[in-house]
């Protein structure tokens, strides 16, 4: 049974809020553990901050899970379980092509990102070498970059997989609610057929 529809807008309400904060905490937190160390005439600034790419990670990682907590909780309060009119379908398709742009545009990026910019991930650095006796005397090498390519193709296809999974099941989210509670209504039956009922004393 569905919930009443007043809830879903007040927690949606609240995965906003609470998403906007995280994103923008996450932001700021990236932003500064990302900065110089000193300014233009060579003074330290922001000295409270660690540096790293560590911490730069950290905080684009929150500010991320801020954006799609902000996206849910926008989902469930506006559009969950609410009749789709136009008004309704354009706030679902400005949320669906956001989270697509999140997905394939700036996951993506970031990782290229940190794998060629910041860990140097190149075709000179060889992590894996087959012996040639294996292969025919050939030679055949995995290097990181290729390790980055294997990574940002398997993201890609598990995404895509996923992101279809999840329509499906929610273009029938009616038919598995009723069937839940088809199954919540057949009573238990003995071996001989007849239901099982508590008799209190």
């Amino acid at each position: 049974m569905a919930e009443p529809r007043d809830k879903n807008f007040v927690r949606g309400i609240a995965g906003l809020a609470v998403g906007l904060i995280l994103a923008l905490l996450g932001a700021l937190w990236a932003h500064f553990t990302g900065a110089d160390e000193v300014n233009n005439v060579g003074r330290e600034i922001y000295t409270a901050f660690p540096r790293g790419w560590v911490w730069v990670l950290i905080g684009q990682l929150v500010s991320l899970g801020g954006v799609l907590l902000m996206l849910g909780g926008a989902a469930l309060g506006f559009l969950y379980d609410k009749t789709m009119t136009w008004a309704r379908a354009s706030i679902g398709a400005f949320l669906f092509t956001s989270l697509m742009m999140i997905l394939y545009g700036v996951i993506p990026n970031e990782w290229l990102t940190y794998a060629q910019s910041v860990w140097e991930w190149t075709d000179q650095k060889v992590w894996i070498r087959v012996p040639s006796g294996l292969i025919g005397g050939n030679e055949l090498n995995i290097s990181a970059n290729a390790f980055k390519d294997i990574v940002s193709g398997t993201y890609v296809l598990v995404i895509t997989v996923a992101i279809g999974a999840a329509m499906i099941a929610y273009q029938r989210r009616d038919e598995i609610r009723a069937n839940r509670e088809k199954k919540a209504l057949v009573e238990d039956v003995s071996v001989y057929g007849r239901p099982l009922r508590k008799v209190g004393r």
